[in-house]
């Protein structure tokens, strides 16, 4: 039984981590310091992530799920009309 939770541990870490890195893709695409289909196809991937993580249990796919909802609203929002 501790294997199984390590190993359940292991995957909310993992799915957590790719919940981070979609955010800061994201913010790095806002900032014009990366190709913005970059961003978009990780926030992509991370759709899929959050799927694989729901169709396992809510627990473990809300964490990919909230980073994909914030990477899309970054992603998303409209710019800022400069003078």
């Amino acid at each position: 039984m501790e294997d199984l939770a390590a190993l359940v541990a292991t995957i909310l870490v993992l799915l957590g981590g790719v919940a981070l890195i979609n955010i800061l893709l994201a913010v790095l695409s806002r900032r014009k310091k990366l190709k913005p289909w970059i961003a978009m196809v990780f926030n992509a991937l991370t759709g899929f992530a959050a799927i694989f993580g729901i169709s396992i249990s809510w627990a473990l796919g809300i964490v990919p799920l909230m980073g994909l909802i914030v990477g899309s609203i970054i992603l998303t929002w409209p710019n800022r009309k400069r003078r």
